[in-house]
């Protein structure tokens, strides 16, 4: 494979630590606490804050995330060389979205995602954040600064197909909290 056809470029990398982190933090900061919270029992104090159970679940997540990107960026590349940027961009834009998902999915660990969706549907900043994520995404994919990162616009069918493959690779937690919970 030529460096043409790389997955993610730095300026990619650069590009999605700076939609992923402030994202989370300015998402996950404004969750209000769970309705249950005053009934749970607190916290062991000498328990880890980062215990086995939530890496192993964030390993997961990420893989989940990463294996459904690069499988999509890889049956891209299969068609053609040619292809590299647009199979970058389908790749690239299923990380942006499943970052969305995953803060609405990991905002609680018993509520399901549509749930915090609605108890947060009046938090403007949260919704900033979110469209200006999907935004951001339009302006690197249909503007002329598509060029400049190595992508290309995609077709409907291409956004669709993105769409959903987002959408299966995180809320196929929300399964794991209903089966829990």
């Amino acid at each position: 494979i030529s460096p043409v056809s790389l997955f993610l470029l730095p300026l990619h990398v650069v590009l999605l630590e700076l939609v992923i982190d402030p994202t989370c933090s300015i998402v996950l900061e404004r969750q209000p606490a769970e309705a249950d919270i005053m009934d749970r029992p607190p916290r062991n104090p000498s328990e880890k804050l980062l215990t086995a159970k939530m890496l192993t679940k964030s390993i997961l997540q990420g893989v989940v995330v990463f294996g459904a990107s690069f499988a999509v960026y890889y049956q891209g590349i299969l068609i053609g060389p040619d292809n590299a940027r647009v199979a970058r961009t389908m790749g690239l834009s299923i990380i942006f979205i499943a970052n969305v998902l995953l803060v609405l999915v990991n905002s609680s660990e018993r509520e399901l995602a549509f749930k915090t969706l609605i108890s947060q549907a009046h938090d403007r900043v949260m919704w900033t954040v979110i469209l200006g994520t999907f935004a951001a995404l339009g302006v690197m994919l249909y503007t002329p600064l598509n060029s400049m990162l190595k992508l290309a616009p995609l077709s409907l069918a291409q956004m669709m197909l993105v769409l959903g493959v987002s959408f299966a690779s995180v809320m196929w937690y929300e399964l794991v909290k209903v089966y829990r919970y």
